[in-house]
C-alpha cells in the first residue's frame, strides 16, 4: 500500500512539474497584452503639469503639440494631455509598471483610452 502511494505521489509530482515547466511565466503573459498609462483623474493640476513636462522631455509628445490629434487646438484638456504624454513615456520605456508611477498619479489600463482624433500609441 505504501509503495502504491509513493508511486502515485511521485507520478503526480512529475506531472505537476512538467506542466508548470511548460507554461510561460505569468509576467510574460501580461506583457504581451496591450496596456496604456493614463493620469489619475484625482491628480492635481500641478502634478499633471509636472508629469506632462517630464514625459515630454523623455519621449515623443507630438500628439499633443501643434496640430496633433490631442493638442489644445482640438480641445485637449490638461488631464487628457498629461495622459497622452504619460502614455508616450510609458510605451517608449517598455511598458513597465514603474514607468507609469509618476509619483502615484499614473494608472495602467487595459482599455484603449483613445477618443476621436486623439489616438494613444
Amino acid at each position: 500500500m505504501a509503495v502504491r502511494f509513493l508511486a502515485l505521489a511521485s507520478a503526480l509530482m512529475l506531472l505537476l512539474h512538467c506542466t508548470h515547466a511548460a507554461a510561460p511565466p505569468i509576467f510574460q503573459q501580461r506583457q504581451s497584452a496591450k496596456t496604456w498609462c493614463v493620469a489619475n483623474p484625482s491628480a492635481d493640476d500641478a502634478r499633471l503639469r509636472a508629469n506632462l513636462d517630464f514625459a515630454c522631455s523623455e519621449s515623443d509628445c507630438s500628439a499633443i503639440l501643434g496640430t496633433g490629434g490631442c493638442s489644445v487646438r482640438y480641445g485637449g484638456v490638461l488631464l487628457s494631455r498629461a495622459s497622452v504624454a504619460m502614455n508616450a513615456y510609458y510605451q517608449a520605456m517598455g511598458r513597465n509598471s514603474w514607468n507609469c508611477f509618476f509619483n502615484g498619479t499614473g494608472l495602467i489600463t487595459i482599455t484603449d483610452p483613445s477618443l476621436g482624433t486623439c489616438k494613444y500609441a
